[in-house]
């Protein structure tokens, strides 16, 4: 209850700040808008629907690319860590992949695909399934193998070992990887909105941008970060604690 306090009269107190800034040194709206203009842009934005399309349509191409990637990068990942000729080779590649920003894919995906959904989708995994390929790796080669030894004593073979075994064993670092890839994946969301047509986040960020209308540049940026902030920790970071519940890691 204290620390709710605290965070209210912390935000209280910026916004008055912040309204006062702006008042009193005369800025100009296009440069800083006051908190209550953003406010109203929120305002009118839900209630057009605007605001609301935008962010479902960024939803919907960010779930099917991250899961694409997820199959992708989990697959890759298992196979980097059984075959040993394939991590020093392709391996290394994906380090070398995972410095390239997504915006620097941007060119290429709107040459291959043009201004379209597959184009976004497109960056949106090539970002996500860099971190979740090498977690998958690394909670692999991390699995003690008196683990995997004792469960082919007990007659674990094939598909039935790694169901059962080296899968569940894997999941604490996998739960890390995926929230990695989650970030890359918006990130890389909002990277390729900005140059395809149609409803998004990216797509009505960069609306305001060429109407020089501010309220609605940072109502955007402030939408990008909600959404960040609240998959990050009452998602990724609940099922992060569960999980390490159960597997008696806490």
């Amino acid at each position: 209850m204290k620390i709710t306090f605290i965070r209210i009269t912390f935000f209280v107190l910026l916004f008055s700040i912040w309204q006062m800034i702006v008042k009193l040194g005369h800025i100009p709206s296009y440069i800083l808008p006051a908190p209550f203009s953003i406010f109203e842009s929120f305002y009118y934005g839900f209630v057009t629907g605007n605001y609301t399309i935008a962010i479902i349509s960024s939803l919907v191409r960010v779930l099917i690319g991250y899961f694409m990637a997820l199959g992708i990068g989990i697959i890759i990942g298992i196979l980097l860590a059984r075959y040993y000729i394939l991590d020093v080779t392709f391996g290394r590649t994906i380090l070398a992949l995972q410095s390239i920003p997504s915006v620097a894919w941007v060119p290429l995906a709107l040459l291959w695909f043009g201004i379209t959904d597959s184009a976004v989708i497109f960056i949106i995994i090539l970002e996500a399934v860099l971190p979740v390929t090498l977690s998958t790796k690394n909670a692999m080669k991390n699995i003690p193998q008196n683990l995997i030894r004792a469960a082919q004593t007990l007659g674990s073979r094939g598909l039935h070992l790694y169901q059962n075994v080296i899968i569940k064993a894997m999941v604490p670092e996998l739960i890390t990887g995926l929230r990695l890839s989650w970030a890359f994946a918006w990130r890389a969301l909002i990277a390729g909105e900005l140059f395809i047509s149609g409803a998004g986040i990216g797509q009505t960020l960069e609306l305001g941008r060429s109407l020089a209308d501010m309220s609605q540049v940072i109502a955007m940026i402030t939408t990008i970060g909600l959404i960040g902030f609240l998959t990050e920790n009452l998602f990724f970071g609940s099922i992060e604690k569960r999980v390490r519940l159960i597997w008696g890691l806490t």
